[in-house]
C-alpha cells in the first residue's frame, strides 16, 4: 500500500481557510492529478476523473510532560473523483493493485502531528509530511513529502487545505470577539506566530467608543530593536494579527533595517555608490528577504549577447551594496 501511494503521489505529481470556530488541526482535500480518463466502471467508457487526498488531524491536546497528554494524530484518505458526476468513486483501485479485492481508501494514520501557525508536520506511510495553508483555495497551499532520500513538493490541481493552530479566545465568556471580527481572528490563527495562543483580551483592553485606543503598546511585552525605534515603528514591519509575516512599505526608513543588517548597511554606506542613498525597501520590496533583479531598475544597458544572463551582473559589478566596474 505504501508503494502504491508513493507512486501515485510522486509519479503522477511530476507528470503534470480556515473559518471562524473551526477546531485546531489540519483538514481539507486536494486533487494531486490533472483531469484524466479512466474506465473505472469497466464498461468501455473512459470517464473524466481526478485523484484526491484528504487530511483530517488534530494536534496534541497538551504538552508532552503534562498529565493525560495525547500526541497529535489524524488520518489520510485518498479517493477517485468523477469530475462530470461530481462524486467520489467506489472501488476505484480495482486493476491498480495485486490484492484480491480493492484496498480501502483509508483511513491511514498520521502520527506526531505538530501544528504551528499555518503549517502542519506529521508522519505517514513511513514518510515525513509538511503541509502549508497558503489561504483560501489550493494555489498557495504546499504539500511536501520527504521519503528520506529527497523532499518532493506535490503538485495540486484543485481543492483547499486548511491548517488552524490554537484559536484566540473571546474577551470574556459573555463577549465573542470573533463574531464581529472574523478576519482578524482568521489571520491570528493562521499567521499569528507566538500571538496565536493569546486571547483577544490579552492585548485589547476595552472597546470603542468607551476606549479610543483599546490595544496595548507593543513595547509593553516586546523590547524594541533599538533605542531609535519607538512604539510607532513596530507596526511598519509587524502586525499583531499576522506576527509571523514581516511586511513593509517602500519608504521604510533604512535605519530600521540597519539594526539587524548592520554589515550590509555599513558596506553600502562605505561604498558611496549610486545605491548608497536609496532606501533598502526599494531593492528589497514588500516582504522580508525579497530582492529584485538588477534589470528591474537598470533595464538592459548592455548588448543583447551580454544581457542573455541577467543574473551574471555581479561578475563585473560586484554586489548591489558595493558596486564596482570590474573587468
Amino acid at each position: 500500500m505504501k508503494t502504491l501511494l508513493v507512486c501515485l503521489l510522486l509519479l503522477l505529481s511530476t507528470a503534470h481557510s480556515a473559518v471562524a470556530g473551526e477546531p485546531a488541526g489540519i483538514s481539507g482535500a486536494v486533487a494531486y492529478t490533472e483531469v484524466m480518463r479512466f474506465d473505472y466502471t469497466k464498461d468501455g467508457i473512459k470517464n473524466r476523473v481526478q485523484f484526491w487526498l484528504e487530511f483530517k488531524g488534530q494536534p496534541a491536546s497538551r504538552k508532552p510532560e503534562e498529565p493525560d497528554a495525547k500526541p497529535g494524530e489524524g488520518s489520510i484518505y485518498y479517493y477517485l473523483y468523477d469530475v462530470d458526476k461530481k462524486e467520489k468513486v467506489s472501488n476505484w483501485l480495482m486493476g491498480f493493485s495485486m490484492m484480491e479485492g480493492p484496498p480501502p481508501s483509508g483511513p491511514y494514520p498520521m502520527s506526531n502531528l505538530v501544528v504551528e501557525d499555518n503549517s502542519a508536520r506529521f508522519e505517514a506511510f513511513g514518510m515525513k509530511w509538511t503541509v502549508v495553508d497558503g489561504g483560501e483555495g489550493y494555489a498557495k497551499d504546499r504539500v511536501t513529502v520527504d521519503d528520506g532520500f529527497k523532499p518532493r513538493e506535490m503538485k495540486m490541481y484543485g481543492g483547499d487545505l486548511r491548517v488552524v493552530s490554537a484559536q484566540p479566545q473571546g474577551a470574556s465568556k459573555d463577549q465573542n470577539c470573533t463574531g464581529c471580527h472574523a478576519d482578524p481572528a482568521k489571520n491570528m490563527r493562521n499567521m499569528g506566530g507566538k500571538h496565536t495562543t493569546m486571547g483577544c483580551a490579552d492585548c485589547h483592553k476595552g472597546h470603542p467608543p468607551d476606549v479610543k485606543r483599546p490595544m496595548m503598546e507593543c513595547t509593553q511585552c516586546h523590547e524594541s530593536h533599538s533605542a531609535e525605534m519607538a512604539e510607532a515603528a513596530c507596526s511598519q514591519c509587524h502586525k499583531a494579527h499576522t506576527a509571523s509575516v514581516i511586511t513593509y512599505a517602500y519608504n521604510l526608513p533604512p535605519q530600521y533595517c540597519a539594526v539587524c543588517h548592520e554589515k550590509a548597511a555599513n558596506t553600502l554606506a562605505a561604498s558611496k555608490n549610486k545605491h548608497t542613498g536609496l532606501g533598502c525597501a526599494l531593492c528589497h520590496p514588500d516582504t522580508h528577504k525579497a530582492t529584485v533583479k538588477c534589470g528591474y531598475c537598470h533595464g538592459a544597458p548592455h548588448p543583447a549577447q551580454v544581457m542573455k544572463d541577467i543574473g551574471s551582473c555581479g561578475k563585473c559589478h560586484n554586489t548591489a551594496h558595493q558596486v564596482s566596474n570590474r573587468r
